[in-house]
This record gives C-alpha cells, structure tokens and sequence, in this order.
C-alpha cells in the first residue's frame, strides 16, 4: 500500500483525501481483499498517518457499500455476491445511458481514439482470456464516457455505485460474460462516435438491461 507520509507534507489539508482515495484503490484493486479487516490503528501505522484520516475514511467506505462494520469487531471489507448487485445496477441503468448520451453530444476525436484504444484493448483481452485486462478495459469504457459527459454532478452521483461494482468485478461476480459485454459496448461505441446522442442512450440502457437480467436469473438460481 502507497506510504502517504509524503503527500500529507506536501498538502496536509487533503491528506483525508488522499488517505481515502488509496484505501478505496486498495479495495477495488484487490489489494485488500474482501474479508479483510480495516484496523485503524495498522492502516494507520501502514501509512504513515494519524488515526483520524484512517477512522474519517473508514467510514465513508462504509457508507458507500465498499466496507461494513461488525458490532465491537471494527470495519471489514465487503463481499459482494451477484445478486446483491441488483440495486446498483438499477441505478446504473439510467446513469450509464445518460452518459451514453452526453458523451454522444460532446464528442471529440480525444474521446474515439481513447475509446478505439479501449476496445482493442478490451478484443485483445478476451482473445487472450485475460479476465483482469478484460475488467480493467470495461471499467475504462464506462469511466471513459462518464468522464466525457461533462456533467460533475452526474459523475460525483455515479462515484459510490461505481465502486461498488468495480470491487465485485475483480471478484469475478460481474454477471455478463466478456464477449456479451464486448458486442454491447460495440453499440454504444458506433452510437457514441458517430454523435447519435439517443442510439448511444439506447444502447447504453440495453447493456445494463442485460445485466439485471442476468442478476435476476442469477438470483433465482440461488433461491
């Protein structure tokens, strides 16, 4: 984990910022697993920083669904399990398709070529059945287009179901398989570069359709 010794001389005014950010990464990227225990005072000592950073960020992970909090035992890790993804994908359901859509209206030729890029990327994966190239590629599509909606406060409300799908996709409980995904995201790529604003929103809102299908009959399987 990334020592922030350095970065809170440097600004020690968003040095919670900071220690929050790199928690949050550790989470996502598996770093520290689900089940792992958030213990203040080790996270503490591991960063180089005071306890209240550790403790403020700790609880906002908590509150956004990436950690839960056992009665007098501290914070742990979630484990997400497919089914337990419905929410955040009913959510997502109309974010990812306004995205979809802003992005349509403001697209740039820095936007098709990263996303030409990601979409290779994204082929080559699955060609090569790399399934941690294959994630990292499909959450870079769906940041790639947020980022592009130039909207900040449908960014800032996309953040916490963002995250949370994103730690349950490194555990492999992302309901769709990699080459459904791929021929979704081809749709709202053509729609998206090709500046049709409501075939990008479509085809977005098609994907994430799929996907809650796929939960729901996950979820019976299970019951």
């Amino acid at each position: 984990m990334t020592n922030l010794l350095n970065i809170s001389k440097k600004n020690t005014l968003r040095i919670s910022d900071s220690v929050y950010d790199t928690i949050k990464s550790a989470i996502i990227t598996h770093d520290l697993p689900p089940g792992y225990h958030l213990s203040v005072p080790s996270l503490a000592k591991k960063m180089g920083v005071s306890r209240s950073p550790i403790r403020e960020s700790v609880q906002k992970l908590i509150s956004e669904g990436l950690a839960y909090e056992k009665p007098r035992q501290g914070a742990y890790v979630s484990k997400f399990e497919t089914k337990d993804l419905l929410p955040a994908f009913q959510v997502r359901l109309v974010l990812d398709g306004l995205a979809a859509k802003l992005s349509a209206v403001h697209v740039t030729k820095k936007l098709i070529s990263k996303l030409e890029k990601i979409m290779l990327a994204h082929r080559n994966a699955i060609d090569n059945r790399d399934p941690d190239k294959y994630t990292n590629a499909d959450i870079q599509f769906h940041t790639a287009l947020l980022d592009n909606s130039n909207n900040p406060l449908l960014k800032e409300m996309a953040k916490s179901v963002y995250y949370q799908i994103y730690a349950a996709m490194k555990t492999r409980a992302a309901p769709l398989g990699p080459e459904v995904t791929y021929q979704d995201h081809m749709l709202i790529f053509n729609a998206v570069v090709n500046a049709r604003e409501v075939e990008a929103e479509i085809a977005a809102r098609d994907h994430v359709e799929h996907i809650i299908a796929r939960v729901l009959e996950i979820s019976e399987e299970d019951t």
